[in-house]
């Protein structure tokens, strides 16, 4: 009988902290591959850094699912250190696992095993199901835990232009040049009236960049006006991680901060104003724009 050839899956999770290192699924996949005699190339190892639920925000899955779906069947088995590992929900589980049996591609947990049969495929579901629920309850405790953060003014987001982190674990802290930035965007939009589109025109031939490394446009300059960051507060839970969709404003978190402010309250309050008596719906382009 023929060696069967496999391929590695090897995800980690910054949520878990039980979770093995990418090197330390490595080892135990190959050691397990080698003792049931099966081959695994150097081309055949995908290793996910991602800490996504769901199957299409992992790159390195889709290509694993790509190439055991392809019509020479170049895989017969993909290894997995857990089946968590593979997929945190059952429904996408039984989806992506029927869809590999039909090219004959079977999905092995390495320390799970399972015995053949109507009892086995029972214990894989089962086994599944707590993955999921466990899932689940992790992410509520680790929303709990953000908005516990929140409410006490501590920031959890990359800062945005005019901040950095020195210390983890301590408020970012205000870095000038960039600093400088933020408050002529406030004064050119508050106090001369500019739009948007036009500070960032201003910014650009001025040769500034944004948090980024990236030219000013108009939404850029528009998310610096609206954020409340800048005047000391702390605004969380805005958005929609999967699908960056603005929550309702009764669902946002809006607490005095830790970090210090670049600009006044008062600046801030009269930046708001403007924008609620000038908002256009999305789409519609300032005159200025027009030849």
């Amino acid at each position: 009988m023929s060696s069967k050839v496999a391929c590695l899956y090897i995800r980690v999770s910054t949520e878990d902290q039980t979770e093995l290192s990418p090197d330390a699924q490595k080892r135990l996949l190959l050691d397990y591959a080698q003792k049931n005699d099966m081959i695994v190339s150097g081309d055949f190892i995908f290793t996910e850094s991602v800490s996504g639920r769901h199957a299409q925000k992992r790159p390195e899955f889709q290509k694993m699912i790509a190439l055991a779906k392809q019509p020479s069947h170049p895989i017969d088995v993909i290894l997995v250190w857990k089946f968590s590992r593979f997929a945190r929900n059952q429904e996408e589980s039984i989806v992506y696992k029927s869809m590999l049996k039909k090219d004959n591609v079977d999905v092995i947990s390495v320390s799970e095993p399972l015995i053949e049969g109507p009892f086995g495929s029972l214990i894989e579901r089962i086994i599944e199901w707590m993955d999921e629920y466990y899932s689940i309850r992790l992410s509520g405790e680790v929303y709990r835990g953000m908005k516990e953060n929140a409410l006490r003014g501590a920031y959890q987001a990359r800062p945005p232009l005019g901040y950095k982190v020195v210390e983890h674990g301590k408020p970012p802290v205000i870095v000038p040049e960039e600093a400088k930035i933020v408050r002529t965007i406030f004064e050119k939009y508050t106090n001369e009236g500019m739009s948007f589109f036009d500070i960032a025109r201003y910014l650009n031939s001025l040769g500034l960049k944004t948090s980024h490394g990236k030219p000013f446009e108009r939404r850029s300059v528009e998310y610096i006006i609206q954020n409340p960051s800048y005047c000391g507060m702390i605004r969380w839970n805005r958005t929609e991680n999967s699908t960056n969709r603005i929550k309702d404003k009764d669902e946002w978190i809006v607490t005095e901060g830790q970090q210090p402010a670049i600009i006044s309250k008062e600046l801030f309050e009269s930046a708001q104003k403007r924008f609620k008596a000038t908002y256009k719906p999305v789409g519609k382009r300032p005159s200025s724009t027009y030849k």
